[in-house]
Parts: structure tokens; sequence; C-alpha cells
């Protein structure tokens, strides 16, 4: 059997969004993934299903696989053949052990490479508004690992005396003996320290001191792993430095309950924004009636194309373009419910006829009320949701041809919730009875629900539950621009 191939890969802190390309490219042709525990998992996402994922974490006296357990089984997935990414947090090289696992492939004669990542000691800095050199007041960085080899002496002096930022990883519990040897060292004892921990995620937090103080001053401060502490004069920019923290929804816990492939647009907003997202999909979209609707597609003798969702538009779009031309739609005239469900003809170069300024389902009836003539045919591809009432609606001013092209399911299994939520936001009345059904309306005393509609907040309703904010315009812009100036009003 061929040997395989191994990407020793950094993925960065932080957001997903901060791997490089090529080792984005490495995860979309890997075989295995075998990943760390300090990384945002949601880069695995598009992998789950498609590639093997092996969860091979470590955290301080809690390890999941010992290195010499990883380093094997990296090797065993290379000799089987398969082409391996090892996805480590960071960079590889610096303190990721990365140059042991790439010497063990080495020696076995097995092909790898090992693609960068940025490594916590900047990335770190940069988040918490530290900037890693300064002309003004550093022109030297210096990482330096704060827990050594077991039986390896641990003095910190030979520091003391380094010019520049000095930079501590794993360090937190030797914060004591690290802060002695520095003073003993020389240092000065109003240099300026801080901790930092879990740099460059919404959770992020950083304590700031002098190195004279930090070790008392933090005790009560409920840090924890993975921390970084850094010293340096570069920390006084701070305060004007700090843009990550001054996001407007930094620090906020957010849920959203759409499905995963509707949610990822969403997801990276509200991340941008700072806020901690949470992917909690509580429906499922599946296709049905695929036949049906290539029939009708052939057939295609409507005046009105009505659609209420961006996933039948897109059922329909695909569908249609595997049979006929774009430019066969010219004599239709497309009715769309949605910002979102727009955006699926606009990519087509076909702007919506008919699209309500409330994007809410009766609005796009009382548009075509004064538009579609009595016996003028309408195709209505939608979702097994619909409500009735529309449905009549339609049947009574035209020639109805209604096809339910994809049901909305409740998943069989469902994420535990998170504690200490602030927001949930619910994009539709099924995600609303979907949630309730499988945690239960206690789940929600004291989060903010945030409702896309009035439809949606009905719902809720039902359950005994009021919305703390309902979207003007039925949109997740809306909805987003809510949160913000809910938590302005703070």
């Amino acid at each position: 059997m061929a040997k395989g191939f191994v990407s020793i890969v950094g993925a960065g802190i932080g957001d997903r969004d901060l791997i490089t390309l090529r080792g984005q490219r490495a995860l979309e042709q890997a075989d295995v993934i075998i990943y760390d525990r300090l990384l945002d998992e949601t880069l695995l996402t598009p992998h789950q299903g498609r590639a093997e994922l092996i969860f091979a974490g470590k955290e301080a006296s809690n390890h999941y696989l010992t290195q010499e357990e990883t380093n094997q089984l990296v090797l065993q997935k290379a000799l089987e053949g398969k082409r391996v990414v090892r996805l480590k947090g960071g960079d590889p090289y610096v303190f990721g052990r990365g140059g042991e696992e790439a010497e063990l492939l080495s020696e076995a004669g097995i092909k790898f490479e090992v693609i960068p990542g940025i490594t916590a000691g900047v990335a770190a800095l940069l988040s918490a508004g530290i900037p890693a050199t300064h002309r003004d007041a550093s022109t030297s960085i210096s990482l330096i690992t704060g827990h050594r080899k077991k039986g390896v002496r641990e003095d910190f002096t030979v520091y003391g005396q380094l010019p520049g930022t000095l930079v501590f990883y794993m360090g937190l519990n030797n914060l004591q003996k690290i802060t002695q040897d520095l003073l003993l060292g020389g240092m000065n004892p109003d240099m300026p320290a801080a901790v930092i921990m879990k740099g460059g995620s919404p959770e992020q937090r950083v304590f700031t001191s002098t190195l004279r103080d930090i070790a008392a001053q933090i005790q009560d401060q409920d840090f924890g792993s993975p921390s970084l502490i850094v010293f340096g004069e570069v920390i006084r920019y701070r305060e004007v430095l700090n843009f990550f923290e001054n996001r407007p929804l930094f620090g906020k816990k957010i849920a959203i309950t759409r499905t995963r492939t509707q949610n990822s647009k969403l997801r990276e907003v509200l991340g941008e924004l700072g806020a901690q997202v949470y992917e909690m999909p509580v429906i499922e979209l599946i296709p049905v009636n695929t036949q049906g609707l290539v029939d009708r597609i052939k057939r295609m003798d409507y005046g009105y194309l009505v659609l209420h969702s961006p996933f039948a538009a897109e059922l329909f779009i695909e569908e249609y373009l595997k049979i006929r031309d774009i430019r066969d739609l010219k004599e239709v005239k497309i009715c769309v419910l949605g910002e979102k469900t727009g955006e699926v003809f606009r990519r087509m170069g076909i702007k919506p006829d008919i699209m309500p300024e409330r994007y809410i389902g009766d609005a796009l009836v009382e548009a075509l009320r004064g538009e579609i003539q009595k016996g003028e045919k309408l195709f209505l591809p939608h979702s097994n949701l619909t409500r009735k009432i529309l449905i009549e609606a339609y049947e009574e001013m035209a020639e109805l041809d209604a096809l339910v092209v994809y049901e909305n399911h409740r998943p069989e299994s469902v994420a535990p919730l998170p504690d200490g939520l602030d927001y949930v936001l619910f994009t539709s009345a099924s995600t609303v009875d979907n949630f309730i059904q499988n945690y239960g309306a206690e789940a929600l005393k004291g989060v903010k629900v945030i409702s896309i509609g009035p439809i949606t907040s009905d719902a809720l309703r039902s359950h005994g539950l009021y919305p703390h904010r309902e979207a003007k315009r039925a949109s997740l812009e809306d909805m987003i621009e809510n949160i913000k100036e809910d938590v302005e009003c703070e």
C-alpha cells in the first residue's frame, strides 16, 4: 500500500476565518483530520461526514490522548495511505510540539508539509489591544514557555534583563514563580503586566497590573487556561488600541436556531460584531417531490411564480437550470417573500416583479390581490408548513398549482443548551415550536428572545412566552439591529 501524506496545519487562534487559505485547502483534501482543543471547532463543520474526525485534545493534567499516542495515530493513518491533516491551534512549531510529530514522520519516510498559523503570542496580544512591538516602546518580542518539561529546573531569572516584550505561554500556574524570578533577575517592579485568557475569542478576558502586583491581584479574578502572561511597556497602549472588546456585541452569548446551512451568514455577521455564537438548529429542511417539480418546470405554463422562502427558490432554480434556459422565465412574474428569497433570483440576473415591504405571507397575498387576474395560473412551490390560510387566499384569486417541495422537520438529536445565554433568535414559528419541544419553555427563562416577525411572535405567545424584541421588516438584518440597540440600552 502506498504511504499517505500529512499536513501539519496551524489553525491560528480566534475565529475560523484566521486560518490560512493553504490550511483551508489541506482540510478540504483530507481523508482524516486529527485536531486539538484550542481552535474554533466550526472549522470542522464542513468536513463532518466527509472526512474522519479524531479529537486529540490536551489540557493541563487531562490528556485525551498523550503526545506519544497522537504521534502514533498520525503515523498509523499515513501508513494506511490516507491524506492526514494534523490540525493544531496557533502555529505548529511555536510550543505546539509540531516539530516532534514532523520528526517521527521524517524517520518513517512519510512525506509531509507544515503550514503555519498565527501564534497566540502575537494574535492574542493584538486582540487584547497590545501591540507585540512598537518603535516607541519595544523593538523585540520573546516567546517563552512558562511550563517546563518534567525534570527541567524552572528558572526565569535570565529573562529579567531581556529587553522588549516578554510573552509566557502555559505559565499561569507558575505566575508567582515567574514574577519572583523576573524581579530577582533585575526587571523593574513597575513594569506593566497582563494576563490574557482565551485570547481572540468572544470569551476573552484581560487583566492588567504590574510585575510586582499581578500574581497577588489575579488570585480572585477566576482566570484559567488557556492564558498568556505578558510583560512590557507595550501594555500601556491597550487603553487606546482595544478594538476587539469594543465591538458592539462583544461577549454576548447568542443562539441561532435555523438550519446549519442557513445559519452560516448570520453566524459570520454576529461573530464579526463580537458575539459568541452557538448554532443550535432545531429544524431540518428535506427536499421532496422532486419529480413533481421537474414535471411542472417542463410544462411551465404559469403566469406567476410565488416563492415564500430562499430554500424553495433555490430548489426551483436548481431544477429549472437542469432543464431550461433562465431566459425562459421572462414571461413569468416572479413574486417573492423577503430580501433573501429575492437574492436567489438576482444572482441569476432576474429582478423579482413583486416583493412586499413587509416580509410576511399576508403582505404578499395582498400585493398579488390587486395584480393577478381571475383564471391566471399561479405556481407555488412551498413547504409542508405553509399556512393553510395563505394557500386558500391564492386559490380564491387564481388557478393555483401548489406543490410541497420540501418538508420542515425537527432533528432527532440536538446539541445541549449552553449556560448563560443572552439571546436566542427565532426566525419562524417552526423554530419556536421545535425549540420548545426539545428544550422546554423553562430553558428561555432569563434569556432575551428576538423574533423575526409577528407570526413567529404569535408562536412564542402560544407557549406562554413573549419576544423581548420583534424585527420590523422580518429580516435577519433587522434582528441584528434589534440586538445592537438592546445592548446599547443596557
